[in-house]
């Protein structure tokens, strides 16, 4: 059994379905709420879960 927590995943990257019209890549607005809810909920959540596994890992390291 190992002392050292393992690394959060990092969340994959929506797939989005993208299509070109007028010279512009477009995606759908259930596409465009895929990537917000990615880069304004999930993104924060793994950067939150970094920093706990960060600290506990420190605290492993000095208890060393």
């Amino acid at each position: 059994m190992s002392e050292i927590p393992p690394l959060p995943a990092l969340p994959p990257l929506p797939a989005l379905r993208w299509t070109y019209e007028g010279g512009k890549y477009c995606i759908s607005e259930e596409d465009a709420d895929k990537l917000l809810d990615y880069g304004e909920n999930q993104l924060p959540l793994y950067e939150f879960k970094l920093q706990q596994y960060t600290e506990t890992v420190n605290i492993i390291i000095e208890a060393l």
